[in-house]
C-alpha cells in the first residue's frame, strides 16, 4: 500500500458539517454511478450489485472513503472524485482506527487553521483486491496488512 504525507488543516465544525452535507447530498451517489458506468466494479461486484451501483447505491459491506480527511481542508477538492475510493467496510474501519485516529486523536483541541503533517494511505477509485479477498474470505491474511501498519518514522 502506498502512503503520502499531507498537511491537515483544522477547519471549523460548521465548515466540516457543510462539506459532509454536500458530500451526502450531491457527491456520494454521483461517484458510485460514475464508477459503475466506467466499469470500475466489473469483476468486483455481482451483476445485480453493479446495476444498483448504477443507481448510486453500494452493497452493505462497502463504503466510500475520503482519502484526504474531509475535516482537514476547506478546499472543495476534498469532495472531488480523485479524493474518493470505495473500500470494504473492514478496511475503512481499520484505516480510521489505526491510521487516522492515532494522528488526529487530539484534533478537537486544535485551533481552527492549525496545521499538522499526517500520513494517509492512497487508494485507487475501487480497492478491488481487498474487496474481492474479503468477500471470498480467501487469503485474508494477505489483505489484513492494515493491522500491521506502523506510523513509526512518521512522527509529527
Amino acid at each position: 500500500m502506498k502512503y503520502k504525507k499531507v498537511i491537515y488543516t483544522k477547519i471549523s465544525p460548521e465548515k466540516s458539517k457543510e462539506q459532509r452535507n454536500y458530500y451526502a447530498r450531491r457527491i456520494r451517489k454521483a461517484f458510485i454511478k460514475y464508477l459503475a458506468y466506467s466499469g470500475w466494479f466489473d469483476g468486483v461486484l455481482a451483476e445485480e450489485e453493479v446495476m444498483r451501483a448504477k443507481q448510486g447505491y453500494l452493497p452493505e459491506d462497502l463504503d466510500v472513503h475520503h482519502i484526504f480527511p474531509l475535516s482537514g481542508s476547506e478546499s472543495e477538492e476534498v469532495n472531488s472524485f480523485t479524493n474518493l475510493s470505495v473500500l470494504h467496510k473492514s478496511t475503512h474501519l481499520a484505516i480510521n482506527r489505526q491510521i487516522f485516529y492515532p494522528q488526529l486523536k487530539d484534533a478537537e483541541q486544535m485551533a481552527v487553521g492549525e496545521q499538522r503533517e499526517i500520513i494517509i494511505p492512497v487508494f485507487k477509485p475501487v480497492d478491488a483486491g481487498r474487496i474481492i479477498a474479503l468477500r471470498n474470505k480467501q487469503n485474508t491474511e494477505r489483505w489484513q496488512m492494515l493491522k500491521r501498519v506502523s506510523l513509526a518514522g512518521y512522527a509529527r
